[in-house]
């Protein structure tokens, strides 16, 4: 496991850190939903100066790409606070630092990160772009058919290009026959003779995250909405090659003062 000090921390958050927003041990929301309330491009307000937090629905970016998973902590799940758990992608376990969010404003929150056996690390954020709800370029809401295209790999993927159709996965010019589901909103689940084979997961942006199972994954557990499978043979970020999301947010990111 990663461990974090506040040095890393502020490390991290000069990258560049995206979180995402997920129902209790789950990424699931309402089909009617908007994205959450964190959903945006944000300056985060360090001792050392400002820094940008960029946040899609479910993930962590670092580096520009995405990084850490949240999942909800049961019981904070009211209208200004979430507290959530991590993971780091390709990680089988919960990382041992936890997030909180705390809204103070309708443009204004409190960021909080608590490494395991330390003080809590805390600093005001203000958005630097537009309330990024259902139709954002963060958001993973209403978005089913981005998942049908051509996708290339990026620095966290082995893979160098993947194309995925209702009937076929192509991957590095390995086509199989599959079956596709929407399994919960921003995730659709891919099978190869009746058996499940991956997650394809709306990283929010511009990305998406192939996540292959690992043998013995059953149909139920792959539709199962309340329990999250954590532990996977790869997680494979992509990009959407024909994606502007990456030049919204570094516009946005030039905001900061």
């Amino acid at each position: 496991m990663l461990e974090f000090t506040k040095k890393t921390i502020l490390r991290s958050l000069a990258k560049g850190v995206v979180l995402a927003a997920a129902t209790t041990f789950s990424f699931g929301q309402p089909a009617f939903a908007e994205s959450p309330f964190h959903t945006g491009v944000w300056q985060l307000n360090t001792k050392d100066g400002p820094r940008g937090l960029v946040v899609s629905d479910w993930l962590v970016f670092e580096d520009g790409l995405p990084k850490r998973w949240l999942y909800r902590r049961a019981g904070t799940n009211d209208q200004n606070q979430f507290d959530f758990f991590t993971r780091t992608i390709n990680d089988s376990g919960y990382t041992p630092v936890g997030i909180r969010v705390y809204r103070t404003g309708e443009h204004a929150m409190k960021y909080t990160l608590a490494p395991k056996g330390e003080e809590p690390f805390e600093v005001t954020a203000e958005r630097l772009s537009i309330p990024n709800y259902k139709n954002s370029c963060l958001s993973v809401e209403k978005k089913g058919n981005r998942f049908y295209r051509t996708w290339n790999g990026t620095a966290s993927s082995k893979l160098k290009k993947m194309k995925l159709s209702k009937s076929r996965l192509t991957v590095d010019g390995d086509a199989r026959n599959v079956t596709v589901e929407e399994v919960r909103v921003g995730r659709m689940g891919i099978m190869e003779d009746g058996k499940p084979l991956a997650f394809l997961t709306d990283a929010g942006g511009d990305y998406a995250v192939l996540q292959w199972f690992k043998p013995g994954v059953s149909v139920e557990q792959m539709r199962d909405k309340e329990r999250e499978i954590l532990d996977f043979a790869a997680e494979e970020v992509v990009r959407n090659p024909g994606g502007d999301c990456d030049r919204q947010i570094a516009s946005r990111l030039k905001a900061m003062k």
